[in-house]
């Protein structure tokens, strides 16, 4: 990991460990929303997924060019956006290291918790991470909704052996 003084501008601002760990929190959220709406079985949103979901969610481009609804099949969507599916498979290397420091940092400060190879999303940090939002630039907030629906979206999507093969993912 880079020393946080050798970092860039943008490295500190876009992957610094808190707002990734926002990031994560709602990619959890929305994977554990959509497993309650449809009344799957509890789960904890796959750890293999929080490197998935950054890519999505970090990379303006493919953020811009997701799905408007959680019914657009993850597959549909790869198969009509090919340079995105390529452009999340290398935000996945790219990310790693900032990703896994994230998952330390919210797992430390309880917004997050790791029970194996899941993550799931702490409700007590609902409030703070609300009053958080109400104060961040309009991209962040829309960071953090499109992680939600990322989320959301993961969980429809398939296994996660599926989606990793779909998007050319090595664990």
């Amino acid at each position: 990991m880079i020393a946080w003084h050798d970092r860039t501008i943008e490295e500190r601002n876009l992957l610094n460990p808190a707002f990734c760990a926002i990031v994560l929190w709602h990619l959890a959220r929305g994977f554990q929303t959509e497993g309650a709406e449809t009344s799957e079985e509890e789960s904890g949103f796959p750890i293999q997924f929080a490197f998935i979901g950054t890519s999505f969610v970090l990379r303006g481009q493919t953020r811009n060019q997701l799905p408007r609804t959680v019914a657009t099949s993850l597959t549909a969507w790869i198969h009509d956006h090919p340079m995105e599916r390529s452009a999340v498979a290398k935000g996945v290397v790219v990310l790693r290291p900032y990703i896994r420091e994230a998952l330390i940092f919210g797992a430390q400060h309880g917004a997050i918790s790791l029970a194996g190879m899941s993550l799931s999303a702490s409700e007590s940090f609902s409030r703070q991470i609300s009053n958080y939002l109400r104060q961040s630039s309009v991209e962040v907030r829309d960071c953090a909704r499109q992680a939600q629906f990322v989320g959301r979206w993961l969980r429809r999507g398939g296994t996660t052996p599926t989606i990793m093969a779909l998007l050319g993912v090595q664990a």
